[in-house]
């Protein structure tokens, strides 16, 4: 098997169990005994595992991706010397299945080309949406808290207001178009000649009419962040534009 090898450390403490020369006589060692081909190293120095911003795993992935019909496998000391999140492991794994490339931690006997590694795969798989899940009722909670409390919950502004602080406040000069917008369309005029007046698509005037946000009414349902709010909530806690 062709295969390539990822070391990292984070702090010096690590030196003495998980040296990068510990975790390399170790990555050989399984090489030599399985007469597999170690065709590129890559080292990460002092480099936290918490997320991907680190220049030889990135050089890595390229690497894997520019040689993808020749490399076989990722070999790692240990998988949280690659990722501490699950997540981001998952999400690697992913994208090495799709380029056909194994992963295989040696400490763990996590190796994706066998059965017993792909079931590992799969409870890590389970766990990751767990995580995910876990993380995303956090994020709605706190929106639901945030909008039952009268503020600012996420999703686009409205023109004709700002929000400071979480809360929102009338932007007087954009205040002063949108009732504008609102008395000509009273008087009759057509969506297209106001758009033209302010330089706006008629789509966006059309959205300006429509929008009940102008009469103080904010809603807040998770639609506009795709996040699954469950229920809607509605409340008068805005300043009304139309009515100073």
């Amino acid at each position: 098997m062709k295969i390539c090898s990822y070391l990292r450390i984070s702090t010096l403490s690590q030196r003495d169990n998980t040296s990068i020369e510990s975790q390399r006589k170790k990555v050989e060692g399984f090489c030599d005994y399985n007469e597999h081909t170690l065709l590129a190293e890559f080292v990460d120095d002092g480099k936290s595992a918490s997320n991907t911003n680190r220049s030889a795993y990135k050089d890595m992935m390229n690497f894997i991706r520019n040689n993808a019909d020749e490399v076989e496998a990722i070999v790692v000391y240990k998988a949280d010397r690659i990722h501490r999140s699950i997540k981001n492991l998952m999400t690697m794994i992913d994208e090495l299945q799709e380029l056909e490339v194994d992963f295989i931690s040696l400490t763990e006997s996590f190796d994706t080309s066998t059965p017993q590694g792909r079931l590992f795969l799969q409870m890590l798989g389970s766990f990751s949406e767990f995580e995910r899940a876990i993380i995303n009722e956090r994020t709605q909670g706190g929106r639901v808290a945030k909008a039952e409390s009268g503020l600012y919950s996420g999703g686009t502004v409205a023109f004709g207001y700002r929000v400071v602080n979480n809360k929102f406040i009338i932007h007087d000069e954009e205040a002063k178009i949108v009732k504008e917008i609102f008395k000509k369309r009273s008087k009759g005029m057509s969506t297209v000649q106001i758009a033209k007046d302010y330089g706006m698509s008629k789509q966006r005037i059309q959205y300006i009419l429509k929008n009940e946000t102008y009469t103080g009414r904010y809603s807040y349902n998770g639609k506009k962040e795709k996040n699954k709010i469950a229920r809607n909530i509605t409340l008068f806690i805005m300043p009304s534009l139309l009515l100073i």
